[in-house]
C-alpha cells in the first residue's frame, strides 16, 4: 500500500473539508497544477502550429501526456485521442460511426446519460437503441448475447456504474460482441484508474482526465483499436494536409480528430496526474477503495431509518436516510461535518430513480480517502438520522 499521509499533501484542499465527491469529478494534486502552471509562466504557445522555441516546447509537452496514457493503458499513442471528457468521447463515437436505417445498438438500463443518451438521438436516423436490462445492478452477458441480431453495429456498456459502483463482467460482454463481429465501447468513466482493465480488448474506451486518473476538469481520451472506423465530427484549422478552395485532404488519425486550439494546459496537467496514479499503483488505490468501501457500507447498513443500494465493496455507496430528501441529507451532511457528497439522479435518471423516486444520497472514495472520513460519514449520517426519529 501507500503512505496515505504523504499522498494527501498532494491534495490541499481535503484540509478543509471530507470530500466523499470523487465519482463525479476527483481533487486534481499539486504536481498536475504546478505543470500548469508551468506551461503558463514558462512556455505557453500554441500546439503544433510553430517553429519557435516556445511552440516545439508546448508540443513535446503536449504529446509526451499522449505517451504516458498510452503506457498507462498498455496501447500505442496513435489510438488515443484527447477529448473533453467521456461524454465527448462517446460522442464522437456516435457521430463518427457510418450508421444505416435498421441498424441497432446494445446499450443497458445501468448508463450515464453520457452513454445513453448519443445513441437514443440516433434513432432520428432511424438507429434503433435496445437496452437490456439489470438484476441488482448487474447485467448478464448472456441476455447481451441475446440482444444481438445481424443489424447490431455496436455494444455500449459501462464498466462500473456511478450510481451503485457495481462492476460490470465486460470482458464476457467483449469476448461474445467479439464472436458476432459486433465492435464494444466501454465507458470507463468510473473504473479507470481505480481498477485496472485491458483496454486493448475493446473496440472503443471513453475515459475522463478529471475522475480516477486525478487530472483537471476538461480532459479526457477516447481509445480506438481503429480509428478508422470513425470520421471526425468537427473540422477546422490542425486537422488538414493540404486545403485548396476546391477541396482538402485530412491528417492520418488521430489528429483529424482534434481540431481547433486544445485545452493544452490541462492535458500537460493530466500528464502529471497519471504520474501520480502510477506511482501509486491501480490494484493499490482498488485494495485501499475497497477496504474503505466495506467499511462505509457496514456502518450505514446497521443505522435504523438508513437503506443502503450499492453492495457491499462498491467505492460508490448510495443511500437515503427515511424521511429525508436525498438533497436535504446531502445539504445537512456538509452543514454539520463539512462532508462533500453527491444527491439526486446523478446522470443517471432510470437507474437512479428505480432506486427511490427522489435519487439518492451518494458518496464516492478516492485514493487519498481515510477511514476516519468513512467514521465521520457513519456517524454523521446516525446524528441525522437520529434527529428524525428522536
Amino acid at each position: 500500500m501507500y503512505d496515505l499521509a504523504r499522498l494527501r499533501e498532494e491534495f490541499p484542499v481535503l484540509e478543509r473539508c471530507i470530500y466523499l465527491d470523487s465519482a463525479s469529478t476527483s481533487q486534481t494534486p499539486v504536481r498536475a497544477v504546478e505543470a500548469m502552471c508551468a506551461y503558463f509562466y514558462e512556455y505557453a504557445a500554441n500546439h503544433g502550429r510553430g517553429s519557435h522555441r516556445l511552440a516545439r516546447k508546448t508540443t513535446e509537452e503536449y504529446e509526451r501526456t499522449r505517451d504516458v496514457l498510452a503506457r498507462f493503458l498498455g496501447v500505442t499513442p496513435g489510438t488515443l485521442v484527447f477529448v473533453r471528457n467521456t461524454t465527448e468521447a462517446i460522442n464522437l463515437v456516435a457521430n463518427g460511426m457510418s450508421w444505416k436505417r435498421g441498424d441497432e445498438v446494445v446499450t443497458t438500463a445501468l448508463e450515464h446519460h453520457a452513454n445513453l443518451l448519443p445513441w437514443m438521438n440516433l434513432e432520428k436516423r432511424g438507429v434503433r437503441t435496445v437496452v437490456v436490462p439489470h438484476h441488482g445492478g448487474r447485467v448478464d452477458p448472456a441476455e447481451i448475447g441475446g440482444a444481438l441480431t445481424e443489424r447490431t453495429r455496436l455494444v455500449a456498456i459501462t464498466h462500473m456504474t456511478n450510481v451503485l459502483g457495481t462492476v460490470q463482467p465486460v470482458e464476457e460482454v467483449a469476448g461474445i460482441a467479439h464472436d458476432r463481429d459486433v465492435p464494444v465501447l466501454l465507458d470507463a468513466a468510473q473504473s479507470a484508474g481505480h481498477i485496472p482493465f485491458d483496454a486493448g480488448k475493446f473496440d472503443f474506451v471513453a475515459i475522463p482526465g478529471h475522475k480516477g486518473l486525478l487530472g483537471p476538469q476538461g480532459t479526457g481520451v477516447l481509445y480506438a483499436s481503429d480509428l478508422s472506423l470513425l470520421s471526425p465530427c468537427c473540422y477546422g484549422g490542425g486537422i488538414v494536409g493540404e486545403v485548396t478552395l476546391d477541396g482538402f485532404s485530412l491528417l492520418p488519425p488521430p489528429a483529424r480528430f482534434e481540431a481547433g486550439t486544445p485545452n493544452i494546459p490541462g492535458v500537460i496537467g493530466l500528464g502529471a496526474a497519471i504520474g501520480l496514479v502510477g506511482e501509486l499503483g491501480v490494484e493499490n488505490i482498488h485494495r485501499h477503495e475497497t477496504s474503505l468501501a466495506c467499511l462505509a457500507h457496514d456502518g450505514l447498513s446497521a443505522l435504523p431509518g438508513v437503506e443502503v443500494y450499492s453492495p457491499r465493496g462498491s467505492p460508490v455507496i448510495s443511500f437515503n436516510v427515511r424521511g429525508l430528501s436525498s438533497h436535504a441529507c446531502a445539504a445537512e451532511l456538509d452543514r454539520r461535518r463539512g462532508i462533500c457528497v453527491r444527491s439526486g439522479f446523478h446522470c443517471a435518471q432510470p437507474l437512479a430513480a428505480s432506486l427511490h423516486p427522489g435519487g439518492t444520497v451518494r458518496a464516492s472514495l478516492g485514493c487519498y480517502t481515510t477511514g476516519e472520513e468513512v467514521s465521520a460519514l457513519v456517524e454523521t449520517v446516525r446524528e441525522i438520522a437520529g434527529s428524525l426519529t428522536g
